[in-house]
């Protein structure tokens, strides 16, 4: 099939569409104008209101483009013309008709027809910038991007020199343990199931269809390949053409290979200044490596998980006095933070790697892109990193009040998709039962011919090192190398769990020297499979004792944030801001049109609040709240030093200067663009309400709880030692308040719910509804109610709907079935090019 022809005859169809819609809007604008010239003719009726109101009720009932209105409608919501009709008569009769019930018509009527001039100068704005949705590219890459091209060229063509004999020895002497070696033959039985299971799949165009939709949830395929991939899902005889081929190269999988002319290498950009290297591959080589990724992902998962579930994995030491503990506290036990933490950690545990066929994980590179999305849903990547920062947080914070002492170490590896070496990658597949069929196979995927476009004409190289990034088998490579690291630092750190996400990799613990051990076998297992620490990304610190000498320099760094232990928690970092500041200017600087500004604008300001951490728990402290809100705000002003009222101001200069219109309102460029606006994002919005229900008092520390366990102990011990109460089987006396203070992480329930109050993410004030915002939205032509908004939309039509209304003489300024919506909407959500 041709990838070319598909896509542009999809984008030849929007832009006729499009193309169609604004002739159409232009001429109705013109048209309107010239209908508009009854308010001159109006003028000309002077003092005679009766006539005046006739004609420009029949101007307004005579008007059969958008915006017309017959007897039954009501204009602005307060005059009927049916009634209208009705009452004319009588005022050109009566001589005692009042005259201001007649002005009253006549304004309502002037401003009926302005309102509808306006609303046809906001839609020929569509026009003006339609054609030129952008995302501000140049064609020249930066200096940056040449480096670390260079630096790439340097690794993935270079053998990293593994040695072999003393992994393979690392591997068997790791798993080594009667309950290891039980949980490794299991794992070996799994990977025979699946690679029989391969040999005999067939595929439906079920299984196409949900195969298109992971492709199309990565970041692998170019915008003219994506396009095709939609138009695939809505052609079922394409499907099924798919589903038959798919199956034959599944059945000759043997002789599969990387085209022999080599896949072209495109350098694309990261907000974090990382260029990172994609392949383009043909739809059918991606639909099959997409479909191999996920099935091995998913079984390796389970069969992983099996291995945690395992008694080869160390675990705390379970309580003991099991029975009596829990007779005396009346409750079993299972309300802890202890079995929080396990829960926490299967989120965290080979992240990477999906559980379902349905769903495949995206990489938690996604917070350094444009179009990564902030959500609750703890499946979103972004959602899990800032996850994981607030049990971060949480525990730094429990461990100082409980232990005294917190100590962190964070890491990443050095350029890991690239440089991970293919020997090392083989060795441990194969240790863990991968036969050698499959090795082949994942020898032939890894060892890909490449092109670079700054390579000679005809010149392919074949990569001995590193994998080929957003595949789902890459991700299968890099999560079965750092299993084995995950398993390592159980073990020899006394059960310490190593929390990951991907490369990016996390160790806490109340006791600094569990964090000596796990990050000294880091190391040697780092050294054997060939790969480097991050230094630059690498750091630990220490809140209360003094830092072990053996932890690695550096602070403790994520986003635009590092952990201060003289605060105990997160505090953002202005010099990393005011790069990103400068970075943005540039972004906007590169944009062509109005829509392209707002839509650079939006996604950056979207980066830097997910970089600020998101919205903040109460783990991250009221200070975080404030300091967000602070930096939001000088961002704009740094973007905007000569400008009040800044990205508003400046668009609103900018709309003046190329399309002459004047004194636009601000709620204007905040409304969605389904309703006519520009769909300005306001980022400090969302953190203006968390602070109406920020909670962030002295009582609900867990300084506070631990002073209340001595009144705790005393009732519970009264409880039992009363005469008077009787329990099953009682007997002896109660346990110690040691005891009792010992069980705050392993048994007390308030403890867990005080831990997991911490990392709640509180809900924004809410938004009340008026009479008058309920007419404005049941005033407008796509009618809502309150209900169908969201919270935004909420905010929005609250603070800013009089200042709309009164300008358009609606909330929806546009008639949506005039301006190119479908236009506007590909771009703003189609992946957005950096200026690279």
């Amino acid at each position: 099939m041709s990838n070319s022809t598909g896509s542009s005859a999809f984008g030849q169809t929007l832009q006729f569409i499009t193309s169609t819609k604004l002739q159409e809007l232009e001429k109705q604008r013109l048209g309107y104008q010239e209908h508009a010239k009854v308010l001159q003719k109006a003028d000309a009726c002077g003092d005679n209101l009766v006539e005046k109101a006739e004609l420009l009720l029949e101007s307004v009932k005579s008007w059969p483009g958008s915006g017309s209105v017959d007897d039954r409608d009501s204009v602005s919501g307060k005059l009927n013309l049916a009634n209208l009709r009705l009452w004319l008569p009588q005022a050109k009769q009566d001589p005692n008709f009042d005259r201001d019930i007649l002005r009253s018509w006549i304004d309502t009527l002037e401003a009926h027809i302005r309102h509808s001039l306006m609303r046809f100068d906001g839609a020929k704005l569509f026009d003006s910038n339609s054609d030129k949705t952008d995302g501000g590219v140049e064609k020249a890459g930066r200096q940056e991007m040449h480096d670390q091209l260079a630096r790439l060229d340097s690794i993935i063509f270079e053998d990293a020199g593994v040695n072999i004999e003393a992994l393979e020895s690392y591997l068997h002497d790791l798993f080594s343990t009667e309950e290891a070696t039980k949980a490794i033959r299991d794992l070996r039985a799994s990977m025979k199931s699946l690679e029989d299971s391969l040999k005999k799949e067939t595929f439906t165009t079920r299984k196409v269809e949900v195969i298109v939709q992971g492709v199309l949830a990565s970041d692998l395929m170019d915008e003219s390949k994506r396009k095709t991939l939609n138009e695939i899902l809505s052609n079922p005889t394409v499907l099924e053409e798919l589903a038959s081929v798919l199956t034959m190269r599944m059945a000759s999988l043997d002789a599969w290979s990387w085209p022999a002319e080599g896949i072209t290498v495109e350098m694309r950009r990261h907000l974090s200044g990382k260029y990172r290297a994609f392949t383009d591959p043909d739809i059918i080589d991606a639909l099959l490596l997409h479909h191999l990724g996920i099935s091995w992902q998913v079984k390796l998962k389970a069969a992983f998980l099996r291995i945690l579930d395992s008694k080869a994995w160390t675990r705390p030491r379970p309580v003991e006095n099991y029975k009596k503990i829990s007779q005396q506290l009346s409750n079993p036990g299972q309300c802890s933070i202890d079995t929080l933490r396990q829960q926490q950690q299967r989120v965290f545990f080979l992240n990477q790697l999906s559980s379902s066929k349905r769903f495949s994980n995206q990489p938690t590179y996604d917070e350094n892109r444009l179009d990564a999305v902030s959500t609750d849903n703890h499946q979103n990547p972004v959602a899990i990193k800032q996850k994981l920062l607030q049990i971060m947080a949480t525990e730094a914070l429990l461990n100082t009040t409980l232990h005294g002492s917190h100590a962190v170490v964070r890491s990443d590896l050095e350029w890991f998709g690239p440089s991970l070496p293919h020997q090392s990658i083989l060795t441990v597949l194969e240790f863990f039962g991968v036969s050698k069929e499959w090795i082949s196979f994942f020898r032939r995927f890894l060892r890909a011919p490449l092109r670079f476009k700054s390579d000679l004409p005809g010149q392919v190289r074949t990569r001995i090192r590193g994998t080929p990034f957003s595949y789902p088998l890459s991700s299968v490579c890099g999560e079965v190398i750092l299993f084995v690291m995950d398993f390592a630092v159980n073990q020899k750190a006394n059960g310490l769990f190593l929390y990951r996400l991907h490369d990016d990799l996390w160790l806490w613990d109340a006791d600094p020297e569990k964090c000596v051990a796990g990050w000294k076998e880091m190391n040697v297992y780092a050294n054997l499979v060939g790969l480097k620490f991050n230094a630059s990304k690498t750091g630990s610190t220490c809140v209360g004792p003094a830092k072990p000498a053996e932890l690695p320099e550096g602070d403790i760094r994520w986003g635009f944030l590092y952990f201060d232990p003289s605060k105990t928690r997160f505090v953002i970092d202005q010099e990393q801001v005011d790069t990103h500041i400068i970075e943005l200017r540039r972004q906007l600087s590169a944009t062509k049109s109005v829509f392209g500004w707002v839509n650079a604008y939006n996604k950056y300001m979207g980066f830097f609040v997910r970089n600020f951490g998101g919205r903040p728990a109460p783990c991250f402290g009221n200070a975080h709240l404030t300091d967000i809100i602070s930096t939001l705000a000088r961002i704009k002003q740094e973007l905007f030093p000569n400008i009040q009222r800044g990205a508003v101001a400046y668009l609103r200069s900018v709309v003046e200067t190329r399309f002459g219109i004047k004194d636009l309102p601000q709620g204007y460029f905040h409304l969605p663009i389904s309703r006519g606006g520009f769909e300005l994002r306001h980022p400090m919005i969302e953190m203006f309400a968390l602070t109406q229900s920020f909670d962030d008092k002295e009582g609900q520390s867990f300084e506070a709880l631990a002073k209340q366990d001595k009144q705790k102990y005393k009732d519970l011990k009264d409880y039992w030692d009363d005469p008077r109460t009787t329990f099953l089987g009682k007997e002896g006396s109660f346990m110690s308040l040691d005891e009792f203070i010992s069980l705050r992480e392993s048994w007390l329930s308030e403890w867990r719910h005080r831990y997991e109050y911490m990392m709640t993410i509180k809900g924004l004030a809410l938004v009340h509804e008026t009479p008058v915002v309920a007419s404005y939205l049941s005033q407008a032509r796509t009618k809502c109610t309150w209900s169908e908004l969201d919270w935004y939309e909420k905010w929005l039509v609250s603070l800013h709907g009089e200042e709309v209304v009164k300008r358009f003489g609606s909330w929806e300024v546009v008639d949506a079935s005039l301006i190119p919506v479908g236009m506007v909407q590909l771009f703003r959500t189609s992946r957005m090019n950096l200026d690279q």
